[in-house]
This record gives C-alpha cells, sequence and structure tokens, in this order.
C-alpha cells in the first residue's frame, strides 16, 4: 500500500485527472465529504478490516480465464494507481502486493477510478450479481475504469473490485468515423470488402462523410471504423458479436440503401451500431487514441 500523498503534491499530480478522465464518472449521489487526506490509512490493506463502518477495501486481480469473476488462484495486481473523488478533490492510493486497496472514508456514496494495468484491458463487469465476487469497472475510454463506491456506516465495503485480462494486442487506441475520414494516411488496408461489394479507401472515405438520414451510413461508419481499429492491433474482442452483426446488415443492405431510422430493419441493427460507436469512442475494451 503507498504512502500518505500531500495534499498540495496530491492535487498537482491528479489535476489533469480531474479536468478529465474522472469528470466522466459520475456516482449516483455524493452523500458526504471525503476525511482528511491524514486519515488515509499508510498499512498494508491485507491488514485492515474492511467489515467496520468507514473501512473500505476492494481488489484489483489478474481476471486469467476473463469471465470477470475472481476465481481461485487468480491473484491481485500490485502498484495499480486507485482513485477516490468528492468535488473538486481526489483522493489517490495504490495496491499492495495482494491487489488490495484501502481508503477510510465517510458513510455516502462516490465516485472510484482504477488506472487500467499496462498490457491490459478491464474484464466484463457485473458478471455475477455477488458484488463480492465479481469485477465492478467499466471503462471510461481515458485509461481508467470506473464504478460508484458505496461506503455504509457499520456494514462491510469490501465489494467494489476490478478485474484486469492480459492483451496481447498493442492497443494504439481507437479511432471514431470522423478520425478515420480525415486521416487517410493512417489506414492500413487500401479498400474494404462488405459482403459482394469491395469499397477503395476512396470510397469508404466518401461514404463516411456522408452520414445522415439514411441508416446505412450510419452503420457502415461504425462498422468501417471498428474494422480499422482491429486492423491496427486494437483489440475487438468486446465487439466481435456487434461486428459480425454489422457485417451481415449491410451485405444484405449495402451503404446508400436508403433505410430509414424509423424502419423495422433499422431497428434489428441499431444496438449493434451503438456498441460499435461506444468501441470507436474508446468507451469500452479499448481507450480512445
Amino acid at each position: 500500500m503507498s504512502q500518505e500523498v500531500g495534499q498540495t503534491e496530491l492535487k498537482a499530480k491528479t489535476q489533469q485527472l480531474l479536468d478529465g478522465p474522472l469528470k466522466h464518472i459520475r456516482a449516483a449521489a455524493i452523500a458526504a465529504a471525503l476525511l482528511p487526506l491524514a486519515s488515509v490509512a499508510a498499512t498494508p490493506a491485507s491488514a485492515q478490516t474492511c467489515g467496520s463502518g468507514g473501512n473500505v477495501c476492494g481488489v484489483v486481480w489478474n481476471d486469467t480465464n476473463n469471465n470477470g469473476i475472481q476465481d481461485a488462484g487468480e491473484s491481485g495486481i500490485e502498484g495499480v494507481k486507485v482513485f477516490v473523488k468528492n468535488g473538486a478533490d481526489t483522493y489517490q492510493t495504490e495496491t499492495g502486493p495482494d491487489g488490495i486497496y484501502y481508503f477510510f472514508l465517510q458513510p455516502g456514496t462516490y465516485p472510484i477510478a482504477v488506472q487500467v494495468p499496462e498490457s491490459m484491458v478491464p474484464s466484463k463487469p457485473n458478471a455475477e450479481w455477488d458484488d463480492n465476487v465479481d469485477s465492478d469497472g467499466v471503462p471510461d475510454g481515458y485509461g481508467y475504469t470506473g464504478a460508484t463506491l458505496t461506503v455504509v456506516a457499520g456494514g462491510a465495503n469490501n465489494d467494489t473490485d476490478f478485474g484486469f485480462v492480459p492483451t496481447a494486442h498493442q492497443n494504439p487506441g481507437t479511432g471514431t468515423p470522423g478520425y478515420w475520414k480525415n486521416h487517410p494516411e493512417a489506414w492500413p488496408v487500401d479498400g474494404i470488402t462488405i459482403g459482394a461489394k469491395t469499397y477503395t479507401m476512396d470510397q469508404a472515405i466518401d461514404w463516411l462523410k456522408k452520414v445522415g438520414k439514411d441508416k446505412t451510413t450510419t452503420i457502415f461508419a461504425s462498422y468501417v471504423s471498428a474494422y480499422l481499429n482491429g486492423l491496427i492491433d486494437n483489440d475487438t474482442s468486446c465487439v466481435t458479436a456487434a461486428m459480425n452483426a454489422a457485417y451481415a446488415w449491410l451485405s444484405a443492405h449495402p451503404v446508400g440503401s436508403n433505410i430509414a431510422a424509423s424502419s423495422a430493419e433499422w431497428q434489428q441493427i441499431q444496438q449493434s451500431h451503438q456498441t460499435l460507436d461506444a468501441y470507436n469512442n474508446g468507451l469500452l475494451c479499448v481507450q480512445h487514441r
């Protein structure tokens, strides 16, 4: 567990975080202020008891089988930065050798964020109803994964945990349709084939510039962007099903088919588009470039 951090130093180190990543992690409510920074324990988390009011801990672990649950034999990850935010103040600590982090907080609900370890991606969140065993973190697209931390007076406060999965991908970051249409030099291929139709890079970029009422242009843009993001070695495992669905839909409804937003055809694929759009914006398994 890291040592206490002085308030002046902490604010300097976390100003960028306050202005960016953590403002995207919203708690359902913030009911109380943090205790003074000096109250954050500096002793190892494993030596603390989380069952009493104000004592809060959780575990950050290596989810080797990527099922979103900490199974027997899956070890904690040491040295991962953990942040709790209240208004303009952000407090941080690091996980100990067993992957446990520890804070001393007043009862209330707070946003909490964990910095994604290098060469890892967040595992599936909320895989079980039991928060004592599953991962609670949702990626925010800025290299962090967040959740809400509820501190119950006199209760057990050890159920906000974060699983991460090793990845062999370089994950340089995802690009949106706006990025890919404006950076042809970044395209790793000269064209793309969807179903029976092959589009040159220039043709595909022209369609990316025409996104509008014809919803085939919308799903085309989200699919092409996700496809290109994968080709530059971003992990696409979290959107495989959405990509497959979009490919099949576009094969049956090629871009330019004039599908309306109110149509039954669009309703069939809208959710896949939303998933791909979130991925391209860095809100799922890979952060934004």
